[in-house]
């Protein structure tokens, strides 16, 4: 008989709340939660009404106090990833950039929380910057603090996102619990299926039942029935589809949009409508058949990176890049469009979340049975 109970989680850098659902979907209480900024922090708020959310600057935060407060006297998840932007792959790269320095905060507030597990997450070009300097010293202050560790650069696609999204992910287990592994990869674009693989989700795959939009429009009906279980699991019961909209483009946008060809990018246009400098990403058209690449803050821009609806002329809507991003159509996103569109794409998916909290889950039930077979064998 399995007694355990419902693990308990703080989440740092917890944005929008990508990370949180999906470890609520695992079955995790996220009793306390920290963001800074106050539109991403009024998001999680809203759709986490029993989770205490501190909207302030992390390094302010005494986490024992706080939890003190709660009533709660252990933790068994500290999860989070700081602010990424000094560590991406794209832009510039300063080692002393001050943001890079916010997982040292992370370090201290696991310190501080003593939990029996911890996950850290951040983009993919964290493992390996500087030589893997700052990946080498996040291992060695978490195995101070007592944990074991196991990382590695996965991509949400390999677990049923329909989106190619790779993030740095470092798992950490404290010495007496039984180890965490590494989620197994599911899907593959491979035909795999003698070996239980799965074909990777595609663009349409998770945005086929939402209705066309023209220019300057907005839908509030779904187009169809779910057609497959990756819609029907995002759809749940929700009945009024939201955030499904489209710019007001003018009339030399339009012109653009109506001459990307499947798959096209700006290449494919007139010279004289291509704009003087660019990258060759920009105006691009969305394959239909495939996972979306990674989608940015801009998913809603044409002019930015690949974004262009696979058949209809417009960038993604709201509701397709959270689509894509594997949020539910129920989550509430507060703000304007454009703090919307940067609330998701800015997030971690939840797919990441619920596949490492089951793996962190196995890990508990087996360091229970275990303690329990011990207990069995002195009485």
């Amino acid at each position: 008989m399995n007694l355990i109970k419902s693990l308990n989680a703080v989440e740092l850098f917890a944005g929008a709340g990508g990370l949180g659902i999906g470890l609520k979907n695992a079955g995790v209480n996220i009793v306390l939660a920290n963001e800074i900024d106050k539109i991403f922090s009024d998001t999680f708020k809203y759709n986490n009404p029993e989770t205490k959310v501190i909207c302030e600057d992390i390094s302010r935060i005494d986490f024992k106090n706080e939890l003190k407060i709660l009533g709660i006297d252990s933790i068994h998840i500290v999860s989070g990833g700081p602010p990424c932007q000094g560590f991406s792959t794209v832009g510039n790269k300063n080692e002393n950039d001050p943001r890079n320095k916010l997982f040292y905060e992370f370090l201290r507030a696991v310190s501080e929380i003593n939990p029996y597990y911890v996950i850290f997450e951040n983009v993919s070009g964290f493992k390996n910057l500087y030589n893997g300097k700052a990946h080498e010293i996040l291992i060695k202050n978490l195995s101070d603090l007592g944990f074991e560790t196991v990382s590695a650069i996965l991509d949400a696609s390999d677990y049923g996102l329909p989106q190619i999204r790779k993030r740095t992910i470092v798992l950490g287990w404290k010495r007496f619990l039984q180890s965490v592994s590494l989620p197994k990869v599911k899907y593959s674009n491979k035909n795999n299926s003698l070996f239980g693989m799965i074909p990777k989700l595609s663009i349409m795959d998770a945005i086929s039942d939402l209705p066309p939009l023209e220019s300057n429009d907005s839908k509030d009906y779904y187009l169809l029935e779910p057609k497959n279980n990756y819609q029907s699991k995002l759809r749940g019961n929700q009945l009024i589809l939201t955030e499904h909209n489209s710019s007001n483009y003018g009339v030399k946008m339009k012109k653009i949009l109506s001459l990307v060809p499947e798959g096209g990018t700006v290449n494919d246009l007139p010279v004289n409508l291509r704009p003087k400098k660019y990258f060759n990403n920009t105006y691009s058209r969305l394959l239909p058949d495939k996972p979306a690449p990674t989608i940015t803050r801009n998913f809603g821009t044409p002019s930015s990176s690949r974004c262009i609806h696979p058949y209809q002329n417009r960038a993604l809507s709201t509701r397709e890049g959270a689509r894509l991003q594997g949020f539910p159509d129920d989550y509430v996103f507060l703000g304007s469009k454009t703090t919307k569109n940067l609330q998701i794409g800015n997030a971690v998916s939840p797919i990441f979340g619920k596949i490492i909290a089951e793996e962190i889950i196995k890990s508990h039930q087996n360091s229970f049975d275990k303690e329990c077979q011990i207990y069995c064998k002195l009485i």
